[in-house]
């Protein structure tokens, strides 16, 4: 099926494009994850919707479509949160890692659902790999790695290999298509559990907050650092808690000066830094301790 007259709408330019309704991007994004589309509309979908930037009533469409596509998984009663590492470290110490092990030490099931590798940059999947935690390779084997009360990992490929797919076009056009957008968004549950979700670009936030309001689900909205879902070494950004019922409770910025214990960011070594401070070789840096705090406490469960 050709999605030309999709392309006519969304690929008029940054000032003269349109949005699809939801319909309309359910329909085009369903023969895109079914490969139905040529790589030459490919491309002209993935730069148009670059150029122009995702509507709500796009994203809820594509995720309509994305959901038959998604390997969900059963988490059980027990609380839990979803970490979306799709961008890992570039000049910092990728510390989702670090905070993932603290949300689980505060009694959540915690999953980080992301990328295996990226060449410019250190993964969340590749600390994992040093650290020797729990990986899913199938969706069968996750209820055993439910069992060993650490975080795991869940590789987009399990997930959803269709997405895979799209995010896999980078490499040929060189650009973050609109399948990153939507990864980010992705519940890979059966359950609502809590999903943080960060941002980098300014018009990003109130389009998220619909999205999820929409979607009635337990989210948490904040400005990533480096692109994943935690605070930098110096500062835990506000944090904005949207709860099913529509309501809304937001945590404080704080700064804070420590030193920071990663003096390489490389996968090796943050694995090693992260294990003496779950240790208690080192103390755990302030904002990655506030940030599971806080989150924590909002989430109700302390």
């Amino acid at each position: 099926m050709s999605i030309t007259s999709f392309l006519k709408v969304i690929g008029r330019g940054s000032k003269g494009a349109g949005d699809l309704d939801r319909h309309q991007a359910k329909e085009v994004f369903a023969q895109i994850l079914e490969g139905n589309v040529s790589d030459l509309e490919l491309g002209a979908f993935c730069i148009a919707m670059r150029i122009k930037g995702e509507s709500v009533s796009e994203l809820m469409g594509f995720m309509d479509a994305l959901q038959p596509h998604l390997n969900l998984l059963n988490l059980g009663s027990r609380p839990a949160i979803v970490l979306p590492s799709y961008n890992g470290a570039r000049k910092q110490a990728n510390l989702t890692p670090l905070l993932a092990s603290m949300l689980s030490s505060y009694g959540f099931t915690v999953l980080i659902q992301g990328i295996e590798k990226d060449q410019t940059r250190v993964t969340s999947y590749e600390i994992f790999k040093s650290l020797g935690w729990p990986i899913l390779t199938t969706k069968n084997e996750f209820g055993t790695l439910l069992t060993s009360n650490k975080p795991i990992f869940c590789p987009l490929k399990v997930i959803s290999p269709a997405l895979q797919k799209l995010l896999d076009v980078r490499e040929r056009i060189g650009l973050r298509n609109t399948g990153h957008v939507l990864a980010k968004l992705i519940n890979p549950t059966l359950q609502n559990p809590w999903q943080v979700s960060n941002y980098t670009h300014p018009e990003y936030p109130d389009k998220l907050r619909e999205f999820f309001q929409l979607r009635s689900a337990n989210a948490i909205l904040m400005r990533g650092s480096e692109g994943e879902p935690t605070a930098s070494l110096q500062r835990l950004p506000e944090m904005h808690f949207l709860f099913p019922n529509g309501n809304e409770l937001t945590s404080p910025e704080e700064r804070f000066e420590d030193p920071t214990p990663f003096r390489e960011i490389d996968a090796i070594s943050t694995a090693s830094i992260t294990q003496q401070i779950l240790s208690g070789q080192i103390g755990c840096p302030n904002s990655i301790l506030r940030q599971a705090t806080q989150i924590s406490t909002m989430a109700g469960l302390h």
